[in-house]
């Protein structure tokens, strides 16, 4: 009996017949394990154990809970690129410039139907929807080419930026853009064709055509205004490196000020074309503003707060244009 305790009892007892003797009586059963077979599988039965009884059961829970975790993960490659891909697309059409794309779109169909109110069919106004989503998807022409242009220092200034950070290929980038004259022409005399209009010259069209054109450049030169300290740290060369942040900023408020002076004269000129009433206040009010936007980053001495401030000024005096566009 001591030496069937020294042994450990197998889990499950043998349930097939044993063979029987030559006596008609059964072997007797044996109690313990069967003896190895040689001594080679004798010293490797001592080194690698049996596992307990429970433990077939553990590797099949195992095997089951790996494969429903490798089901579950399968999918999110995919979906985490998708995401991916958008969280970048998002990031390459910078969201502040879409508010100038949209408030740019209607209030080109608002002048459409403002001349026109007697054709107005609130039907179109679905496809005016279709209309504005491709325009911002177009968006990106203004933007990416700067961001395609200026991967180097994007990578220092702004390395949020998806060409930048790597997330978004040149080649993709360089299929996104497309924008520019098709804004202001293209959705102006797309809403006339939708109402059953023949082709007409607009001199309001043709102006805020010129107006944002020039508007664009002076974004253009002050954009690096608030990357300025920054450049100069890694020595990057820009125009607000190069001619300093006053001279960039006296520019580009001059440049909006003669801007400004073009449209009242504009409104003097030809009367029979724009509201004067309309045109010149709203002009010289917003010329007023940047004067006094400019004359605070003086007071300021162009720190970068203020040097902030008088970029995004810049950019609500774009959008002010288009608010007032459908009036003038």
């Amino acid at each position: 009996m001591a030496s069937l305790a020294s042994h450990p009892l197998p889990c499950r007892a043998a349930t097939t017949a044993a063979p029987a003797s030559r006596s008609g009586r059964p072997a007797p059963r044996l109690l313990g394990p069967p003896p190895p077979a040689s001594p080679l599988l004798s010293s490797a039965s001592a080194r690698f154990p049996r596992p307990p009884c429970n433990a077939a059961r553990w590797r099949r829970r195992d095997a089951v809970r790996v494969c429903s975790q490798a089901g579950a993960a399968g999918p999110a490659p995919l979906s985490k690129t998708l995401s991916d891909l958008k969280d970048s697309c998002w990031r390459f059409l910078r969201p502040h410039t879409i508010r100038g794309t949209a408030l740019g779109s209607i209030a080109l169909v608002a002048r459409a139907l403002i001349e026109n109110p007697q054709l107005i069919n609130w039907w179109l106004v679905f496809k005016a929807f279709y209309g504005l989503v491709a325009l911002i998807c177009g968006n990106g022409y203004i933007v990416g080419i700067n961001q395609i242009y200026d991967i180097r220092i994007d990578k220092v200034n702004k390395p949020y930026l998806p060409i930048a950070a790597g997330d978004l290929s040149v080649q993709t980038a360089w299929l996104l853009v497309v924008r520019g004259f098709l804004l202001n022409f293209g959705v102006y005399y797309a809403t006339r064709a939708a109402l059953g209009l023949t082709f007409q010259w607009s001199s309001p069209v043709a102006f805020i055509t010129c107006f944002v054109t020039l508007f664009a450049l002076v974004i253009a030169i002050t954009k690096d205004l608030p990357d300025v300290e920054g450049d100069r740290k890694y020595q990057i060369s820009t125009l607000a490196t190069k001619l300093g942040v006053r001279n960039i900023a006296f520019l580009g408020s001059g440049l909006l000020i003669a801007n400004y002076i073009a449209a009242i004269a504009v409104a003097f000129l030809m009367p029979q074309a724009f509201r004067r009433t309309v045109m010149v206040p709203v002009h010289a009010a917003l010329a007023v503003g940047i004067i006094f936007q400019t004359w605070v980053l003086e007071q300021a001495k162009y720190t970068k707060d203020a040097i902030s401030q008088y970029y995004r000024f810049i950019w609500n005096l774009f959008y002010a244009e288009y608010i007032f566009f459908p009036l003038i």
